[in-house]
């Protein structure tokens, strides 16, 4: 497997760092079918290029790390791997945003997930919330809530979480078309997809702007 790692300097260019991933593998070929995995994940992928060349153009404060890793599928082999031997110390990785499946949402919802962990994340999320472009919704993190799937270990996220690394991951509730051949292009909610994508420009905005308060209440 092979990660690919891009770094943009914020106007402050020693630490704190953000970290901005998103997996590009998908599950491939199965019985002859090709699964594109056009939500799971091409959606994060894309927007990674996207949310990278905006805030090129417009420096942040803190400097972005940005993540595509491999072998998502397999276990966040790519992730593991990443922070198995970090570009920077760990401790100078102050938040991760994960963007997995972002793209396909009939009702605009986009959860941010990761609050139940780490609630001193949630007042600048609200606050993003309040003014997004499309539904930012919270929950999937609870385990007391049996009925509701926990993505606390669904992606990426997790490897950071277990680095004591604190997370937010932006996704969808894409059940009808996760790891089957129909979660391709022609399906998305191509409208929903731009929206979710400037709502996580936002969401690193919101993130930058208060990167020291976040450190703090890290530690």
């Amino acid at each position: 497997g092979v990660n690919v790692l891009g770094f943009i300097k914020g106007k402050q260019p020693e630490p704190p760092f953000m970290v901005l991933t998103a997996h590009y593998d998908h599950i491939g070929v199965r019985d002859g079918q090709v699964f594109n995995g056009a939500d799971d994940n091409a959606s994060g992928t894309a927007a990674l290029f996207a949310i990278g060349q905006y805030f090129s153009a417009h420096p942040p404060a803190n400097s972005l790390i940005v993540a595509a890793f491999d072998g998502e599928e397999s276990g966040r082999l790519g992730a593991n791997a990443f922070l198995k031997t970090p570009p920077v110390p760990a401790s100078a990785m102050v938040i991760n945003v994960n963007l997995d499946m972002i793209g396909r949402d009939p009702d605009d919802k986009l959860y941010a997930v990761g609050t139940y962990a780490y609630p001193f994340l949630k007042p600048y999320l609200q606050r993003v919330a309040s003014a997004a472009p499309v539904k930012l919704l919270f929950g999937h993190d609870d385990p007391t809530q049996k009925s509701v799937e926990d993505w606390t270990r669904d992606s990426d996220h997790f490897a950071f979480h277990q680095q004591k690394i604190p997370f937010v991951y932006l996704g969808v509730e894409d059940f009808g078309q996760h790891h089957k051949a129909t979660d391709d292009y022609h399906t998305m909610s191509h409208d929903f997809y731009v929206r979710a994508v400037e709502t996580a420009i936002r969401v690193v905005q919101e993130f930058d702007a208060n990167l020291d308060a976040i450190s703090k209440g890290r530690n």
